[in-house]
């Protein structure tokens, strides 16, 4: 391995937040130091693209993982002091300042007791092809990385390049022994990360940090829940809604998947399994789906259309989503949309949604 991959933790640097030192690793961001520390940091995609995780340089200086990252505007970059904490590595000993926040505080022990996040070698397990586009990669930690459904972990390649992929299967007990996490990657078109992880094979090695994630598994075991994934976002939400059955079996579950084209649906064999464990699947292909397809998902339901459309049409009462949490992945406009339509239409609390952005 070559560049930040291949370097241990041995030298540390002091982070300074509000009145406390927090302890940085070699090529440790401010956002993972911080989030180690038990400081709710706020933050989204953890990869420079939303913003949320912008915090004051006070002191120091810090290096950028990503210098022309999105989540800072022109107007920030001008003032010169504001750094994304996901993408800024200590150059030594600094202090940054929790915008709006007069003394930031530690963070209580929250819903599933979220594990904190560290820097793992690990290697390539298998890729397995799925569709034209889409692979499954199942990546081996040197020592295990506990997480939560529903939450993502940044794969860190040889040369340095980073990118966030979810957990497509829910933690399975440590005693059973197989630490390994699997991931759906989509190749993107000049996708560097995707390609790289498509054409890879076992054991290439590679560094997981994280998990990362908010928008993990945390409803209440009687409360009925609906997931919405779309293309590679199936990943977290059937993780989610593989767990929600595990903590209460017969609980209401129902899962909608939004595919470009029946081509595009992948691990359907999980999508049976979960119905077998009485989820209701929804399959929502944006053109209709051939026979052969349709024979190859039955009895799922399949549909054609935007899934957008076939959640609204399922729910389009003020109450017929009460008292349910609603988990969503996907692209941002999927994942815009159906906060537009639900959320702000009351039909669903924003407290009671779930979701990472990713952009």
């Amino acid at each position: 391995m070559t560049g930040r991959t291949a370097a241990a933790v041995t030298t540390v640097t002091r982070v300074r937040i509000g009145d406390a030192d927090v302890a940085c690793g070699r090529g440790e961001t401010v956002l993972l130091a911080a989030l180690r520390a038990g400081w709710d940091v706020p933050y989204e995609c953890a990869s420079g693209g939303c913003g949320s995780c912008k915090v004051v340089l006070l002191d120091g200086r810090v290096g950028s993982l990503w210098p022309q990252a999105p989540g800072l505007t022109e107007r920030d970059r001008r003032k010169g002091d504001r750094v994304l904490a996901c993408q800024s590595v200590p150059g030594g000993a600094c202090a940054v300042r929790l915008p709006g926040a007069a003394g930031p505080q530690r963070a209580q022990a929250g819903p599933g007791d979220r594990p904190l996040p560290d820097r793992v070698p690990a290697r390539i397990g298998a890729v397995e092809q799925l569709s034209a586009d889409t692979v499954l990669v199942t990546v081996v930690p040197d020592r295990p990385v506990r997480y939560l459904a529903g939450q993502f972990v940044l794969l860190e390649l040889p040369d340095g390049t980073r990118r966030a992929y979810s957990m497509s299967r829910e933690p399975t007990d440590d005693a059973a022994g197989d630490t390994s996490l699997e991931l759906v990657v989509r190749r993107t078109p000049g996708g560097v990360a995707s390609s790289r992880l498509a054409a890879a094979s076992a054991g290439d090695l590679l560094v997981v940090e994280g998990p990362y994630g908010r928008a993990h598994v945390q409803s209440p075991v009687d409360r009925p829940v609906v997931c919405v994934g779309g293309g590679s976002g199936l990943g977290p939400v059937l993780a989610v809604a593989e767990r929600c059955l595990t903590e209460a079996p017969g609980r209401p579950v129902r899962l909608y998947y939004g595919a470009r084209t029946d081509a595009d649906v992948v691990l359907a064999d999980r999508l049976h399994r979960l119905r077998s464990r009485g989820a209701q699947v929804d399959v929502v292909t944006d053109r209709p789906a051939s026979p052969e397809a349709a024979g190859r998902l039955a009895p799922l339901a399949v549909r054609d259309g935007r899934v957008v459309d076939a959640v609204d049409a399922d729910h389009p009462g003020p109450a017929d989503l009460a008292g349910h949490d609603v988990y969503l992945a996907g692209p941002t406009p999927m994942v815009d949309a159906l906060l537009a339509g639900l959320v702000r239409t009351g039909r669903v609390g924003a407290d009671r949604t779930f979701f990472d952005r990713f952009l």
